[in-house]
């Protein structure tokens, strides 16, 4: 027995239907470590005596302008890893 002519208006993909595969973009790692507040700050390295000294000063400074909480945590790190 013969099969029923297929309709031209099938909404089905021809046999030779390739899916498209999108190749797994990977997105990369963070810059800097977990409880770093800025880039290049390494907390589980101490700091040297320069960068001690510079936190200390931007600590003072920073308490001095009003700075509280994470913005004072923020402006100490910084100033901390500009003194390298």
């Amino acid at each position: 027995m013969l099969a029923p002519p297929r309709s031209t208006t099938s909404t089905r993909p021809p046999l030779s239907f390739k899916p498209v595969v999108k190749p797994v973009v990977v997105k990369p790692a963070a810059t800097f470590p977990p409880g770093a507040l800025v880039p290049g700050q390494r907390p589980d390295l101490a700091l040297n005596s320069a960068q001690f000294a510079a936190a200390r000063a931007a600590r003072a400074s920073g308490t001095a302008q009003g700075m509280s909480g994470r913005q004072l945590e923020v402006y100490v790190a910084q100033a901390a890893m500009n003194a390298k």
